[in-house]
């Protein structure tokens, strides 16, 4: 070997082996593998992110399960995004796990329960309860205890089981993350088929896959379980022993055996914006041997349907109610009811209201007892301005050994009013009182015993509509019904349902109005599915009506016979505030259709969901070319799938830049343009395989390449420009000095043409003349994964001929939205997160370039001569995109 040969070899060492062209080639698949996992893993998280960011506008409801479910599944995308990154970039960007895990503890603080300081006490006498206690003994006993003790107002003597003993008996039972495995699985939004807020599909509910007729009976088959859980679970002893000694001092106060009352006290309940009316169980008329079972059956009301229903639609994490019991000296009531300091259908009216029944207030919240109403202006002095006594032939009372029965109305007593002057005017003082204290409008419940005494069963706020007055009734049209009492405000159109069983509610259809006998609180569980209801029974004070002014859902009741004048099927428009039903639609009437309100917003889900999506949705990396573009600076989850994206991008690109690829590893393109193209398949970028050492191109089945030819085909290269003197001796130095510029010599500039394809993806790294150049595309179906990359460098000429070329290409990219950065002789163009079609036709444009730029170099100190072929360039380029808008 010359001495020659051997410098030779020195500075060109010897093309690889074979083997080593296979090794090269399998590590290429094999990391664009790891890419495309990173880029489908990218899609997913950012499909969770945009859930996250929907929910965020309020304009669905959601619980515990969409947000956590969510969170998770972004967090297992991203993790696996940042895997994939450092498989393509062993030992680089390692940061980016301590920032995973930063931002994974930030995520689980959010969707953790909050311990909050509680006493420890498992049982509260009501002397030592005030309005301070509500996060140990619930809203319902801390105003109770706040009446007594604060106000010196009559309530029936008793004491809280409280929050800490709810804790004590969930846990040590085991039944506290048994039962919240099962509720935070369960895809509560696939039993809401109508629960999104209107003017969006209620497709973007959770777990739609499973949204068919079998939801609301697995929900019920749920609630069943847990009950039964709860029921049959023991209470713990400490627990029994507080229970049962609080009884007996109770009794002792009391003078003798007493019997009690066990009412729900879950922390939330009783709250403004949600009064939780009925969705709890309250037990009456117990005696000492039944307290423990009525403690278990009070708590396991908390997962009835409706009950699981209403904190679902009101955004209430299953984890904060935490059901605490009060346990009263049972009243007997003579007469019972409930009282409204203001018209819970316009703000404007505020007037009082009383509500009552002959025997106990139950009748009157539940809808199932026959009602007087008195209305008065509170003056002073106080003022009956309208009364309403019906006749009441029945009426609820203690049973002579335990519970309630209905009983049948001493017949004098049957047309007579259930209060007189002065006791209606003893519960106006009494509500003044209340309503001062609280500083706003006041719920109460109320009951008189036989000998006259007043005792106050419950207070809690209430909730007032903005309401606007009702026009008159609709002119020219004779209502089907024309009866009861405006329980919720508003006007719907809708079909009949008619409901008289629980199985009935399992099929109810769309545009339902519900229509029942007795306006029980049960409905409340399929309210949100309803255009109105109308009720045989029941009042505006109703634990019923409660839950429909909260969701606006139009009501009316006390209409005599619905069931029967109205038929299932049927198509009707209700006009609650003119207590009128009407056949077919009113179009005239669905202008005051009241608004759904958006139950969600400010609500302790909702508040969780805002505070996780500050880990998860925004988006602070923006320049990937800031020095602030570390890992380390990766805050959200969004910003961590922002750097990958990017850095998995640099990596394929440099990748297939910076390694030298064989003939001997690929196929040869059969094609008439005077260049040699070598094709590597990474899986399914040939239709078939020839199985010959050529391919055709109608072979070819990668869209990014078969754009960037097309671009390539569109129009004949006319040759090299006219050149100067200049121009052609500063070519021919580069020329002289790079042997593989040698005419002489197999130029490495000819023969390194390489694609790298699979259907949707294509890297080409070529010698365009005596410049290096670089695309690389994807360009499929989903375009948040869809990019391009394009880089082009060197030439054969001076430095500053170079430079201006590099900007010369660049000023045309400019032209069709590429963004594109100059540094040097360097060129570098990226489009990302575009449609197919768009990625496509700049592919086009790319190919064109590429041929139609080749040896300018020569020309680039003569402006005139750049302008003329800018121009051509830039027309030819445009025809091309009009005919394809034409086509």
């Amino acid at each position: 070997m010359n001495l020659i040969q051997r410098v030779k070899n020195i500075f060109s060492p010897p093309a690889p082996t074979k083997e080593q062209d296979n090794e090269q080639e399998d590590l290429f698949r094999a990391r664009y593998q790891a890419f495309r996992r990173l880029l489908s893993a990218n899609n997913g998280a950012l499909d969770f992110m945009t859930e996250l960011e929907e929910a965020a506008q309020g304009h669905r409801h959601f619980g515990m399960h969409f947000v956590r479910s969510r969170a998770t599944g972004a967090t297992a995308k991203v993790y696996n995004i940042v895997e994939n990154l450092l498989y393509l970039a062993p030992g680089k960007y390692l940061g980016l796990r301590d920032a995973l895990r930063t931002i994974q503890d930030q995520i689980q603080q959010e969707l953790t329960l909050k311990q909050t300081s509680r006493r420890q006490e498992l049982v509260l006498d009501l002397d030592r309860i005030t309005a301070h206690d509500v996060e140990d003994v619930g809203g319902k006993m801390a105003n109770l205890g706040e009446l007594r003790n604060t106000l010196q107002i009559p309530v029936p003597a008793g004491f809280a089981i409280t929050a800490q003993a709810y804790m004590v008996f969930m846990q040590q039972s085991g039944l506290w993350d048994e039962i919240n495995c099962l509720v935070l699985g369960h895809p509560m939004a696939s039993h809401f088929g109508a629960c999104t807020l209107p003017g969006h599909s209620d497709d973007d509910e959770d777990e739609t896959e499973n949204n068919g007729t079998d939801q609301p009976i697995a929900l019920l088959e749920m609630c069943a379980k847990i009950r039964g859980m709860i029921l049959a679970a023991e209470v713990p002893k400490e627990l029994e022993e507080a229970l049962l000694s609080a009884y007996d001092r109770l009794c002792a106060r009391e003078g003798g055996q007493i019997n009690v009352a066990l009412r729900s006290s879950a922390l939330g309940e009783d709250s403004a914006g949600a009064s939780f009316a009925g969705q709890h169980r309250s037990l009456l008329n117990l005696d000492r041997d039944s307290l423990l079972e009525g403690y278990k059956e009070v708590v396991a009301s908390k997962y009835s349907a409706h009950a699981m229903t209403y904190r679902y639609m009101l955004g209430i994490r299953d984890d904060d109610v935490l059901m605490c019991v009060g346990c009263l000296s049972m009243v007997t009531s003579k007469a019972g009811g409930v009282m409204y300091t203001s018209n819970p259908l316009n703000a404007a009216d505020n007037r009082l209201q009383i509500t009552s029944a002959w025997g106990m207030a139950k009748g009157v919240v539940d809808g199932t007892a026959t009602s007087d109403r008195f209305l008065l202006e509170k003056g002073p002095p106080p003022r009956i301005v309208e009364r309403s006594v019906p006749r009441k032939e029945s009426a609820l009372a203690c049973s002579g050994t335990e519970g309630v029965c209905r009983v049948s109305v001493d017949p004098e007593l049957v047309g007579l009013p259930t209060l007189d002057d002065a006791q209606i005017f003893e519960l106006t003082a009494m509500a003044s009182r209340i309503e001062a204290h609280y500083g706003t409008p006041q719920d109460i419940e109320w009951a008189y015993t036989p000998e006259g005494r007043l005792f106050l069963l419950q207070t809690r706020p209430l909730d007032i509509r903005q309401t606007q007055p009702a026009p008159e009734l609709l002119p020219g049209a004779q209502p089907l019904i024309q009866d009861g009492q405006t329980a919720s405000s508003g006007t719907a159109h809708g079909v009949v349902h008619i409901v008289k069983k629980d199985v009935d509610i399992l099929v109810l259809p769309e545009k339902a109005i519900l229509v029942c006998v007795e306006a029980t609180p049960k409905w409340a569980a399929v309210l949100n599915r309803c255009q109105g209801v109308i009720a045989e029974q029941g009042s505006a004070a109703g634990h019923l009506a409660n839950v429909a002014r909260e969701f606006n859902v139009p009501a009316l009741f006390g209409v005599h016979s619905a069931t029967s004048i109205l038929e299932a099927g049927q198509e009707i428009t209700l006009d609650a505030d003119n207590r009128a039903v009407y056949a077919g639609l009113q179009e005239a009437l669905l202008d005051r259709n009241p608004a759904r309100p958006n139950m969600m917003e400010g609500s302790p889900v909702f508040q969780t969901l805002l505070n996780v999506n500050r880990f998860i949705t925004p988006l602070g990396l923006l320049d990937p070319d800031g020095i602030d573009f570390t890992p380390a600076n990766c805050k959200t989850l969004h910003d961590i799938t922002r750097f990958c994206h990017e850095k998995s991008v640099q990596e394929m690109f440099s990748f297939g830049r910076d390694h030298n690829f064989s003939p001997r590893s690929s196929k040869q393109l059969k094609t008439i343009v005077p260049m040699q193209w070598w094709i590597i398949n990474l899986e399914d970028g040939f239709l078939t395989d020839t199985g010959d050492k050529m391919i055709p191109l109608d072979k070819i089945s990668s869209v990014p390449m078969l754009a960037l030819w097309r671009g390539i085909v569109a129009y004949p290269w006319e040759g090299p420009p006219c050149i100067d003197c200049k121009g052609f001796m500063s070519v021919l130095f580069q020329s002289a000095t790079n042997r593989n510029l040698e005419p002489a010599m197999a130029s490495q500039f000819s023969e390194k043409n390489y694609f790298m394809i699979s259907k949707h993806f294509c890297n080409l790294q070529s010698r365009f003349g005596y410049h290096f150049t670089s695309v690389e595309a994807l360009a499929g179906p989903r375009p948040r994964e869809n990019y391009i990359r394009f880089q082009f460098k060197g030439g054969a000429t001076d430095h500053q001929r170079k430079v201006r070329r590099a900007r010369f290409v660049g000023e045309i990219l400019d032209e069709f939205n590429f963004q594109t950065r100059v540094r040097e002789d360097a060129l570098f163009a990226r489009l990302d997160d575009c449609d197919q079609e768009f990625i496509e036709n700049h592919l086009e444009i790319l190919g064109h370039i590429l041929i139609h730029t080749r040896q300018l170099d020569m020309i680039m100190n003569r402006e005139d001569v750049v302008q003329l072929y800018k121009k051509r360039i830039l027309n030819q380029l445009h025809a091309m995109m009009d005919a394809k808008n034409t086509a």
